[in-house]
């Protein structure tokens, strides 16, 4: 199958419009819950109720806040926005918080609502998570776009030695018993040391109060911690590593369309891993979004929705 790729203008700055669409603090809908038989999601949405619907899946260790100014920014007339949290993430409580359960309760979710022709749209370990739900359920999709995504071919990584040795010491001690449980839930690595290392600029106080909202005590940080160990890293989780697999094969060889946005410098998605895609897959769209290290949306609402609003325009097409 010959790869397609359509590569949009640079965007290096916010375009202009209402301001609070930009730099709000607060989410742009109210939070709604919906049952499933393992979980309670919460999620908000925008928009049509009878559009396309588009999902909004976040990573690592964010919730559905994270999509708050990107959202309002497209069209509300088109399409059915929904961002979703991830369950133990935000507001979603359930049972499991693997790649392969998270996968699991987004399939239920959908089934929920009831969504059919879904456009995808995954940020980090949203992102791979994402792809393991669509290629499961491959019927029920129409698009996908991703940013700063676990996608293929930084995961599944076969070696702990294929990374760089800083992350790879790091993700070998969320594995290892005690450390773990020490690093991740007493001394809550993900939300005081890693996510600050996100953006150039450190993110507004009541950001980050938000995000640590669902995650005050040490027990209440094992969603962090029993995700952070199911990424599929050096052969393990088995489940993960073949769930993984079948998603990247069929990945790289739909022809559903695809949309990698990159900034720069980025960090775990730059610029050569979305010529990778572009070149190990069919109906890819490249848009580079500017400047932005990893939570781009933070750094740069406005592009991100800039470029993922042009791109769904011609998903129906």
């Amino acid at each position: 199958m010959r790869p397609s790729m359509l590569v949009l203008p640079l965007i290096t700055a916010m375009p202009s419009g209402p301001a609070i669409a930009q730099v709000s603090l607060e989410r742009p809908a109210e939070v709604q819950t919906i049952a499933t038989d393992t979980a309670e999601i919460a999620f908000y949405e925008m928009g049509n109720p009878d559009g396309q619907p588009v999902v909004f899946v976040h990573g690592l260790p964010f919730s559905s806040y994270i999509w708050r100014n990107v959202v309002p920014e497209l069209d509300q007339e088109a399409f059915r926005l929904i961002a979703v949290d991830l369950v133990g993430f935000g507001d979603s409580r359930g049972e499991g918080y693997g790649v392969i359960a998270q996968a699991a309760h987004l399939a239920d979710f959908a089934d929920a609502l009831e969504l059919e022709d879904i456009v995808a749209v995954g940020h980090d370990w949203g992102a791979g998570i994402a792809l393991v739900w669509a290629a499961q359920n491959s019927e029920d999709f129409a698009g996908f776009a991703f940013l700063e995504g676990a996608m293929p071919p930084v995961y599944p990584r076969p070696a702990y030695e294929e990374m760089p040795e800083q992350l790879a010491g790091m993700f070998r001690s969320m594995r290892e018993p005690d450390v773990g449980e020490e690093n991740v839930l007493n001394d809550n690595l993900w939300l005081d040391t890693i996510m600050p290392t996100m953006t150039e600029d450190p993110m507004p106080p009541a950001v980050v109060a938000e995000y640590n909202r669902p995650f005050p005590t040490p027990e209440s940080r094992q969603p962090i911690l029993e995700l952070s160990r199911s990424l599929p890293i050096g052969g393990a989780p088995t489940d993960v590593v073949e769930a993984y697999g079948q998603a990247v094969a069929w990945w790289t060889s739909t022809d559903l369309p695809k949309l990698v946005l990159y900034a720069e410098p980025g960090r775990l998605y730059p610029e050569d891993l979305a010529i990778w895609t572009v070149e190990n897959a069919a109906n890819v769209t490249l848009v580079n979004i500017g400047p932005g290290r990893h939570a781009v949306q933070e750094e740069n609402p406005a592009a991100v929705a800039e470029g993922l609003g042009e791109w769904l325009a011609t998903v129906g097409e």
